[in-house]
């Protein structure tokens, strides 16, 4: 049996796929099981992944159906002790399941830990820009209010925790990764821990479903009421800040496809959740004066925005 069980899922990921997979073969930890689940692609997405050859790797292919129910088909395929999950389009560190299988054994009050991540672009190359650095633990609390993990690539569980909590929700369309970390992190205090290094490669690029801002409202509110009837107090404690963080990120998307006046309104809502907190925090000012310049600004300031924008974020 495999000390851990990488789960995959893959949707018309054709120009990535290959990037995804051999980053886990190249793990310097070796006692893995890769399971990767092709949600129906059409792209040759299969294709690519049927040419691998290595004993490790399971695919299971099916038609279409979105997340969150490729994790769920994974997951319940999975027979290691821990669970990780690497989404299609990303990659790894080769050290990435060495150094959280190794904090794991070395720490059993801790059930979830997450890398930071550095961002690429399309074609793999490295921005500049990282996930928010966190480091040692993070309270549910803490974790609502910004999340920090930044993406669902940086994480590794225990598999008998991530059940424990319920797993993955197979009613929300996005956030899933987000539900089912706070999920697990509200099992136990001190449970969820960071590894302070960058073992994570997560790429942004178009057609994400991250971009689809209307469906991520409605789902992160969901969300929120969701957990609130689970721990009362702690949510209603840091639901607006987690409101106002969330809506700095929808604000970013917004400028990210070029709808400025758009994501100045996103910002004004993210104000009007906490205003005295929003004054505060550096990266609601950077977001603010990259929203405002693009609509005032020559084109060719963009990129230099875009930057700004993507650093407000930590996306």
């Amino acid at each position: 049996m495999p000390a851990v069980s990488v789960v995959m899922p893959a949707y018309n990921v054709a120009g990535y796929v290959a990037t995804a997979v051999e980053s886990v073969l190249a793990q310097t930890f070796a006692d893995f099981e890769l399971i990767v689940v092709d949600d129906g692609s059409t792209d040759g997405t299969r294709e690519i992944l049927a040419g691998f050859r290595d004993p490790r790797i399971r695919l299971v292919t099916g038609s279409h159906r979105g997340l969150p129910f490729p994790f769920c088909d994974g997951i319940a395929l999975a027979q290691g002790p821990y669970l990780s999950f690497l989404d299609g389009d990303d990659y790894w560190s080769p050290l990435k399941l060495e150094h959280h299988v190794r904090f794991l054994e070395e720490h059993p009050e801790v059930d979830l830990t997450f890398s930071w991540s550095r961002i690429v672009d399309n074609q793999g190359r490295d921005t500049g820009l990282t996930s928010r650095p966190w480091n040692g633990p993070i309270s549910f609390s803490q974790l609502l209010a910004d999340n920090v993990m930044g993406n669902g690539s940086a994480l590794v569980c225990r598999r008998k925790a991530l059940l424990e909590a319920g797993g993955f929700d197979t009613t929300m369309p996005c956030c899933q990764d987000v539900d089912i970390c706070l999920r697990m992190a509200l099992l136990r205090p001190g449970n969820t821990c960071a590894i302070s290094e960058y073992l994570t490669f997560y790429r942004a690029r178009t057609g994400q479903l991250s971009g689809d801002i209307p469906l991520m409202e409605r789902t992160f509110e969901r969300m929120i009421d969701k957990l609130r009837a689970i721990e009362p107090d702690e949510v209603s404690r840091v639901q607006e800040l987690a409101r106002s963080n969330m809506r700095r990120f929808f604000a970013f998307r917004s400028y990210q496809a070029g709808r400025y006046a758009e994501a100045l309104g996103r910002m004004g809502r993210s104000f009007a959740s906490t205003p005295v907190q929003f004054l505060t925090d550096l990266r609601n000012w950077q977001m603010t004066a990259a929203a405002t310049a693009g609509l005032l600004l020559p084109s060719r300031w963009h990129d230099l925005l875009l930057r700004a924008a993507l650093k407000a974020n930590r996306a």
